[in-house]
């Protein structure tokens, strides 16, 4: 197991991790005049909490203490990424909730680590793509949506847009473009600047994320798309 970049292999003997098969899906009903029950729609997952059953390695008193001293550095702070032994080609982000409390065997207490994870679904391997004004395929990898960081120098013109076509959802920046600025979406914080500044889109506008394989296209010149796969 790996925890904030610290691997707590040398520390922990991990013998058992409990988590969903997939998160909770958080659902709204909405009641209909003339209908019976409700409409029910998806809003979203809930978070996910995951329990590490684990022992402490020691061979001695002594050695038992610092572990515990390490383990106490290592599990305190905010959110972190966690890496489990059973997907260690992915990472959740995720907080240690505290109060586990070592079992009685002296030289090889057990204990039960709990994490909180806001962010329900996994982080994997950092994708990159190229797309200009010819459509092109982009996988996004994963079995979960995935937002991307765009980053484009539009060629001359008084607007730029980036399309994604298979959804009809697109990005348009309005400006003086002479060919020398970049222009950077954030499509998870819905934000776009022009070299390095804010800047609004406009109103028509609908930042989109990448889910599956979809069809995506720029109105000129070509843009790098960066992304982590994401995983339930």
């Amino acid at each position: 197991m790996i925890f904030g970049g610290i691997d707590l292999t040398p520390y922990l003997l991990v013998t058992k991790v409990t988590r969903p098969i997939v998160p909770k899906v958080r659902l709204d009903e909405t009641e209909v005049p003339g209908m019976d029950g409700s409409h029910i729609r998806a809003t979203g997952l809930e978070p996910v909490e995951i329990a590490v059953d684990c022992n402490i390695v020691g061979g001695s008193l002594d050695e038992v203490a610092e572990a515990r001293a390490v383990l106490a550095s290592a599990l305190s702070g905010g959110e972190k990424a966690l890496v489990l032994d059973d997907a260690p080609e992915r990472y959740m982000l995720a907080r240690y909730r505290g109060g586990a409390e070592q079992g009685r065997n002296a030289h090889m207490p057990n204990l039960t680590l709990g994490f909180y994870c806001a962010d329900p679904a996994a982080y994997g391997q950092r994708r990159s793509e190229q797309v200009s004004a010819s459509q092109r395929a982009v996988a996004a990898g994963g079995n979960y949506r995935a937002y991307p960081t765009v980053t484009c120098r539009p060629p001359a013109g008084s607007s730029w847009t980036f399309t994604n076509v298979s959804t009809g959802r697109f990005v348009r920046v309005e400006a003086s473009f002479t060919g020398a600025q970049t222009v950077v979406l954030d499509m998870r914080a819905e934000r776009c600047t022009v070299n390095g500044a804010d800047w609004p889109v406009t109103v028509a506008s609908d930042f989109f994320s990448l889910d599956g394989v979809q069809q995506i296209k720029t109105s000129g010149g070509t843009a790098t798309l960066e992304w982590e796969e994401r995983w339930l």
